[in-house]
């Protein structure tokens, strides 16, 4: 009987480790997917100036979150835009705090700026580089 028992014992951790194995292959998979992603910051200036504290960012292609936080006490928006002005992706026009949106980018230059009318032409646009 004894056995018997060590062989169902036996069968019992082969299943164990292959699941632990399976879900370890399944954590890593999440993990690389997960680190296909990339978080862009931009932020207004804070004093109120009609510009953004960065003007050129880098980041790699892939899934891209673009995070505006805007503590200035003027309204300001990001828009991101290709080289044929399309509108890939942006945030609401808010003032105190941080709105966000994601996009898929492949390697080129994007343009961000706000649209507020006026910001734009005063400067609030800057360039994002994604290899």
């Amino acid at each position: 009987m004894s056995a018997k028992v060590s062989r169902f014992a036996a069968a019992g951790a082969v299943s164990a480790l292959l699941l632990v194995s399976a879900g370890g292959a399944t954590a890593t998979a999440a993990v690389s997917a997960h680190a296909a992603s990339a978080k862009v910051a931009i932020a207004a200036n804070s004093s109120g100036l009609l510009k953004y504290t960065k003007t050129k960012i880098t980041t790699s292609a892939g899934s891209v979150t673009i995070a505006f936080t805007n503590n200035s006490p003027v309204s300001h928006d990001v828009v991101l835009i290709n080289s044929k002005n399309k509108i890939l992706g942006k945030t609401p026009v808010f003032d105190h705090g941080t709105k966000s949106f994601t996009v898929k980018l492949t390697a080129g230059k994007y343009t961000y700026y706000c649209s507020v009318p006026g910001h734009r032409q005063a400067g609030m646009v800057g360039t994002l580089t994604v290899s």
